[in-house]
């Protein structure tokens, strides 16, 4: 039998190469590892290196980054896959500078970390035993002599490794002032090879159009309810073919493409290869909209695309994925404040609620093995977020990532990878950069939790300090570097994205008001005020931490869409003895100081701290506290920002940031192990699709309500003002109808009518209770508080705690590697602050830090986290390890 007749009978195969690899260096031996991995992660677990993030271990290991490394791969090779026309080595993820060897003859070279590699290797293999080498060269001595040839030090800030613009990988490896400096080196993504003839798919574009129905109802500030429905949905699949077929044998080339959804074929089209493209239509009647979490499903189809020889029934290749359908607007209108910029899902105004995203860890593939995709997505799905923003200092996430994404209903602005820095000019860069952006936007796009791309993350404000910074101010090569921005960000990133994703809007930095748009960059000092603008574009703001202001500067600021702000905590006790001794259990010993990485970050902490609490003794009170005062700090602007929905003044709240790549202090509501702060339990309640929130000051005080969702909701509003005794001296009930989509004042009294003087507001307290009716998927009662003045100010008292444990159901509720449990608790006086502590293990409860007001009960349900010794079930004895504080408790 010939080859030819011998490959035609050869359906395509893929040979995976992630196993059974040797690592090693000049002063290290092989060491067998599997991929994808990394050079730090195999020598800490090899125990070749200490831990990286214990105590100060981090200025001990530069070294590793220093060297190249050598991952050697040796694998078999047989005749029958020789036979195929075309053999293909398939990297999805080097990082980042190598050089690839196989058989001892080089193949290639990279130097791009976000790009996909593909090789033809047909003439560089055989059959039996070959050998593929990749050799990773040393990061930081790449970006040195990048600067010592340029003569320009480009940096991303005082926290980096001076000369990360230069290369394009993870800029936050090169250390970030949350970030330690690990610039790691390994096979970060899978690698096969990958074997076909005649025809491959190598993407696949779905575009869709909805058909509203004539009869929906239309958004207006008047309506009781938004319900739009679609009769149909026209879904456009256009297929990018690779391979050489003779136009004489493309008539025998067949493209069967179907829409399935659960396991059921719902739409089903065919037709005749005719060109190195393929566009098919499908219509899908009365289809299941994708909604984000709180609006409805999230539906996902199937889409299948098989491509067969049509004489032999042979599957040249195929292709399989989910999508959603649903419409997705950014929508940029002038109203009376400016220009509005808020996203409409399937006709629906969104008020984008959730946090920025930065990498899972500073060891990538270790983090997805971890499980930290999934926690984190979670803990965001758990304290009700709908938006995160992956932030242009990290990655193009992990197929992973939008994939949950897309499963439990989160949108996702996605950054290119750029952020705080001057980047290249020269074509060299360009080149390479399009191909990664290509490519990276061809992978996500069919994602329906893909909202907008985003050029980068504040790189048109900054520029004047960048340049400052990167000493170009005066200097002729300032001009070329400016021309270099307007190239990439405003000319080829958006060209990029209209013609690879012309359903989703680009937008050209973060923060932006678009000024620039159709311009020429100017780079100018006006850049600090025009690109943060509130009245148009997104926002970031950061007086409150970075320039010390007090958390009501949050009120200050009316944007269209915040999407960066935050504060700073320290995690919990636990994580903080995972890299910290207890003789070094100080704010400001040096192992601490170390794991802040932002400057004066401790000294900033407590700093804030004094302005609102008595400082305890106790270390791990000094934690609670810093927690409890990030906490209140995201509150007050959370809810200042959902009180200004209505008519879309305000329509986005993304802080700073969800998680953490290690154990460290930082601006983070969850910490790398996962243990949610205080601050995520306040970003719980501030972000429940029905809020009822706060605004007191010194004259008045107003009950604000807020709905989310589609429809309306009748709500009983029960609030008082009590003294720090108990005593009522003013209470009020409010029956209202939260129309969807908006905030409303609900209720508000001047302090002129009640006989309390200014003097005696520090020893008050609000408390609200809340009733919505007909809510079966929400809680149906919400409880909140506000204090006028400081903690420190208001008097304390033993509030009395009591409480008891009892099952759910009266049965123990188990789930997966955890299992749960009620707590009822009472408090005899105000309890302000209260919260759980667990002897042995982690928990998570529906909520914490919370405040009870004289003889209230509250249920609170505990779900149980199983460490690897487990814990006793028996209710009774977990009773003893579960300890209730609160204010009182924590100032001991």
């Amino acid at each position: 039998m010939n080859s030819v007749s011998s490959t035609n009978l050869l359906s395509p195969q893929n040979l995976s190469l992630n196993k059974g690899w040797t690592i090693q260096n000049s002063s290290i031996k092989p060491i067998h590892i599997d991929v994808p991995c990394t050079v730090l992660e195999v020598l800490e677990e090899r125990n070749i290196i200490s831990d990286p993030f214990y105590g100060n271990n981090e200025g001990h290991i530069s070294w590793v980054f220093e060297e190249d490394w050598i991952f050697i791969k040796k694998f078999f090779i047989s005749n029958e896959i020789l036979l195929f026309e075309q053999i293909e080595l398939i990297f999805h993820g080097l990082d980042t500078i190598t050089t690839i060897y196989l058989n001892d003859k080089e193949v290639s070279s990279t130097k791009n970390m976000f790009r996909k590699y593909e090789f033809d290797i047909k003439n560089y293999i055989h059959e039996g035993l070959n050998e593929l080498k990749v050799q990773f060269h040393s990061p930081t001595k790449y970006v040195a002599k990048k600067i010592e040839k340029e003569h320009i030090k480009l940096n991303t800030g005082y926290a980096g490794i001076p000369g990360a613009p230069y290369l394009r990988k993870s800029q936050y490896s090169f250390g970030w002032d949350w970030g330690p400096k690990f610039p790691d080196i390994g096979i970060w993504q899978p690698v096969e090879i990958v074997s076909w003839n005649k025809v491959k798919i190598n993407s696949v574009n779905i575009k869709q159009k909805l058909n509203f129905s004539k009869h929906k109802v239309h958004w207006k500030k008047s309506i009781s309810s938004i319900q739009p429905v679609v009769d149909s949905a026209e879904v456009c699949i256009d297929l990018e073919l690779d391979g050489k077929i003779p136009l004489k044998n493309m008539a025998d080339v067949d493209i069967e493409t179907s829409i399935l959804l659960d396991s059921q074929i719902i739409s089903k089209f065919s037709q005749k290869l005719e060109t190195s493209s393929s566009s098919q239509q499908l219509i899908i009647q009365n289809p299941k909209l994708w909604w984000i979490i709180g609006l409805g499903d999230q539906i996902l189809y199937t889409l299948q695309v098989i491509i067969r020889s049509h004489s032999s029934s042979l599957v040249l290749d195929e292709r399989q994925l989910k999508f959603g359908i649903r419409e997705l607007q950014l929508i940029r209108q002038p109203d009376q404040w400016g220009e509005s910029f808020y996203f409409s899902l399937n006709r629906v105004p969104i008020f984008a609620k959730g946090a920025n995203w930065i990498p899972i860890d500073s060891c990538i593939p270790r983090g997805k093995k971890m499980g930290l995709y999934e926690m984190n997505l979670h803990a965001a799905i758990d304290a009700n977020m709908n938006f995160l923003r992956v932030w242009g200092g990290g990655i193009y996430e992990d197929d992973l990532f939008y994939d949950l994404c897309d499963q439990l209903g989160i949108l996702v602005w996605q950054d290119f990878p750029f952020a705080c820095a001057i980047y290249p000019y020269n074509d060299e860069f360009l080149k390479n950069v399009e191909v990664e952006v290509i490519q990276n936007i061809k992978r996500i796009r069919n994602h329906p939790s893909l909202a907008l791309w985003c050029g980068n993350n504040e790189i048109e404000q900054l520029w004047p300090l960048l340049a400052f910074e990167s000493r170009l101010l005066g200097k002729k090569v300032h001009r070329k570097f400016k021309v270099g921005y307007h190239k990439l960000f405003e000319q080829k990133l958006p060209f990029l994205t209209e013609r690879f994703d012309p359903s989703r809007s680009y937008w050209p930095s973060s923060p932006s008001n678009g000024f620039s748009e159709g311009k020429k960059f100017k780079g100018s000092l006006l850049n600090l005020l025009k690109s943060n603008q509130a009245h148009t574009g997104d926002s970031h703001f950061w007086k409150v931490w970075h320039q010390s202001a007090p958390f009501s500067a949050f009120r200050k600021f009316n944007s269209r869409f915040m999407s960066e702000y935050g504060f700073e905590s320290f995690p919990s006790l636990k994580t903080i003895k995972s890299f910290c001794p207890d003789s070094e259990l100080d704010f400001f010993s040096s192992i601490m100081e170390n794991h802040q990485k932002n400057l004066a970050g401790n000294a900033k902490i407590l700093k804030y701290m004094k302005r609102r609490f008595k400082i305890p003794s106790s270390f791990e009170s000094q934690v609670i506290l810093s927690q409890i005062t990030h906490g209140e700090a995201l509150e007050y602007g959370i809810e200042h920002w959902r009180r200004h929905r209505t008519n879309f003044e305000c329509m986005g709240s993304l802080y700073w940031q969800l998680n953490d790549c290690w154990p460290v202090a930082s601006w983070s509501s969850v910490d790398y192990y996962g243990r949610w702060k205080a601050s995520h339990y306040f970003v719980k309640r501030s972000y429940s699709p029905l809020l009822i929130s706060i605004q007191e000051s010194d004259s008045k005080v107003e009950i604000w309500g807020t709905n989310d969702l589609q429809y309306p909701v009748q709500s009983s509003v029960k609030w008082s003002i009590q003294n720090h005794l108990g005593v009522i001296k003013y209470q009020n009930s409010v029956e209202v109808n939260l129309d969807p989509c908006c905030s409303i004042l609900i209720d508000k009294i001047t302090l002129k009518q009640l006989s309390i003087s200014r003097r005696e507001l520090k020893n008050h307290v609000i408390f609200y209770s809340t009733q919505f009716n007909g809510i079966e998927s929400l809680r149906d009662r919400a409880f909140g508080f506000r204090l006028f003045k400081e903690p420190k100010s208001f008097p304390l008292q033993n509030p009395g705690i009591n409480f008891d444990l009892f099952p759910i159901n009266s049965e123990e509720k188990k789930i997966q590697d955890r299992f749960s449990f009620q707590i009822k608790i009472s408090a005899k006086k105000i309890a302000l602050y209260v919260h759980f502590k667990v002897q042995d293990c982690d928990f998570i409860v529906s909520d914490n830090y919370f405040s009870l007001h004289p003889n209230e009960d509250r249920v609170i349900t505990m779900k149980i986290l199983l460490n690897k010794q487990g814990i006793t079930k028996n209710l009774e004895e977990l009773q003893k390890k579960i300890s209730i504080e609160s204010l009182f408790s924590l100032m001991r």
